[in-house]
């Protein structure tokens, strides 16, 4: 099978998307670094985060297993000045929706783990919720694909399962120019043996999706997640599972 072209999660909200054309070179120096701090959740918080027993129990043959967790995930909301009576009681704070919404499959964290006066290129996560959609290539320097399986147990899903073939024959671009021509081509998403691909999809209970994330200089994994709980106030319950590790890419930087 043909190498397939890597996918980009089109532009978010507040992001414009984290492949485009090179600033001129005047100001490119002044985007390298930025002040970003990592958030750390608080008490009430992580319990927030916390998946129920129930979850786990039902989780517990694939959770045995290697490179495995179970993890919830909350909407994307803008960071706010102020909070809502619901928020007090739940113990959030404005900084929660902008983070909870954020997983690195290979970190095993949320949110974006940068502190100081960094080049935000230097942080990243392979998944991201967003009004009832899943992302995926969405960080700076990184180029990310999904595809949607059906209801199918994650433990059966493997690099070489229908549907999952089309990312492990991914070839990561040689520089950044390719990489921004990917960017843009598969924004759209394509269509390969049944199977539709794409940087976004839809959020679907009981449904198993795998990811190809692929990070300049950082990482480069397959992982497949299945929905297991849609919350009433928005959060997601995923069980996720790394299929495999590639090499780290690297291709060229625009600067370089």
């Amino acid at each position: 099978m043909p190498a397939v072209a890597l996918c980009q999660a089109p532009p978010t909200l507040e992001e414009e998307g984290p492949i485009k054309d090179p600033p001129p070179p005047a100001i490119r120096h002044a985007l390298v670094r930025r002040w970003i701090y990592e958030y750390h959740f608080t008490s009430s918080e992580k319990k927030l985060l916390e998946p129920s027993e129930r979850d786990l129990q039902e989780s517990a043959s694939v959770l045995h297993l290697p490179d495995t967790g179970l993890i919830r995930l909350y909407p994307w909301m803008r960071r706010r000045r102020v909070i809502s009576v619901e928020d007090l009681v739940d113990g959030r704070t404005p900084d929660f929706g902008s983070h909870a919404c954020l997983f690195s499959f290979s970190k095993s964290k949320y949110g974006n783990a940068l502190s100081g006066f960094v080049d935000p290129r230097l942080g990243w996560a392979e998944l991201k919720l967003v009004d009832g959609r899943f992302f995926t290539g969405f960080t700076g320097e990184s180029l990310g694909v999904l595809v949607a399986l059906g209801n199918k147990p994650l433990e059966m899903i493997t690099p070489d399962s229908d549907g999952v073939t089309g990312l492990t024959n991914i070839t990561p671009p040689a520089d950044f120019i390719e990489a921004s021509i990917l960017s843009r081509r598969n924004r759209a998403g394509f269509q390969m043996d049944r199977f539709n691909y794409g940087s976004s999809l839809p959020v679907a209970a009981s449904m198993t999706y795998v990811l190809r994330s692929t990070s300049n200089k950082r990482a480069d994994i397959l992982v497949g997640f299945r929905v297991l709980r849609m919350g009433t106030d928005g959060s997601v319950t995923i069980l996720w599972r790394k299929l495999k590790s590639y090499p780290k890419p690297d291709w060229k930087r625009f600067e370089e």
